[in-house]
């Protein structure tokens, strides 16, 4: 695991000040690292996480003044061309996403340096509260040619957007109920994940890749597409999705643990064990 960024004061008042949050954060944290980490190492690594989700939220607001040129230029493209490669196949695309960075600014910025995408991306997101702030990522989406899906009810238009040779992100890194996931592990505890992109993956032979987002010590994001994965046949159709779900949250514990800090961590991810 890699050392955590420069903690900021603004982190440490926050770390300080939400104590409901900071139990979830430490549980978290001590879920996935377990014994790895002191409590003073602990500490640490939860307040770098409050310094990043700060600087997130003020990315996000200062963003809105900042000229096009200024967007474009915080934030580097790696990978691009396992993307056009994917989409060669005329069978679309499947992106492997999480709360990894500020993903938000990474995708909505990066996507100014890859215009082959532009119009051709869709995310499948669910609604944030408050609505407002709902309504601003959507929008700023929109704006670049981003497009999003809502998750309730989204299967026919995911593969409406693969048919025509899109490409479409499933954000895999949240709780979900049961009775839409499959039981395999998240930083060796059960976590319930969506069955939903293995289940797609596997009916249309779209290609999945992971996707990386991080903010670097300087200040810029990198959006980085990975290699992409290889579709586990399993014995069955059960047994294949839970395979390739069981890699899927692998790759996405991979990249995390590249940039602790920057995870999700106030998420409540592991809501049940059994």
């Amino acid at each position: 695991m890699v050392a955590p960024p420069r903690i900021t004061l603004a982190g440490r008042i926050a770390y300080r000040a939400f104590a409901l949050r900071r139990r979830v954060v430490r549980s978290n944290l001590r879920r996935a690292f377990g014994e790895g980490l002191t409590e003073a190492e602990l500490d640490r690594l939860a307040q770098a996480f409050y310094s990043h989700l700060l600087l997130s939220l003020w990315e996000f607001v200062n963003s809105a003044f900042m000229r096009t040129a200024s967007r474009k230029n915080r934030v580097r493209v790696e990978g691009k061309e396992a993307v056009l490669e994917a989409m060669r196949s005329g069978r679309g695309v499947l992106l492997l996403a999480g709360h990894l960075g500020n993903w938000e600014i990474a995708c909505s910025d990066g996507i100014l340096n890859f215009p082959e995408l532009r119009g051709h991306l869709h995310v499948i997101r669910r609604p944030i509260s408050p609505s407002w702030l709902d309504r601003c990522v959507r929008e700023r989406f929109h704006r670049v040619g981003i497009g999003t899906i809502p998750k309730k009810d989204s299967m026919r238009t995911v593969l409406n957007r693969l048919a025509s040779n899109d490409v479409v992100a499933f954000v895999l890194d949240q709780s979900t109920a049961t009775s839409e996931a499959v039981r395999v592990q998240f930083f060796g505890t059960v976590a319930w994940t969506l069955r939903s992109l293995a289940v797609v993956a596997r009916r249309t032979k779209a290609t999945v890749i992971p996707i990386a987002t991080w903010r670097e010590p300087n200040g810029k994001h990198v959006l980085r597409f990975e290699a992409p994965l290889t579709n586990l046949a399993g014995n069955d159709l059960n047994e294949a999705i839970r395979l390739n779900t069981q890699l899927y949250n692998d790759t996405l514990e991979r990249l995390i643990r590249g940039h602790p800090e920057q995870w999700n961590w106030i998420h409540r991810r592991w809501k049940r064990d059994d």
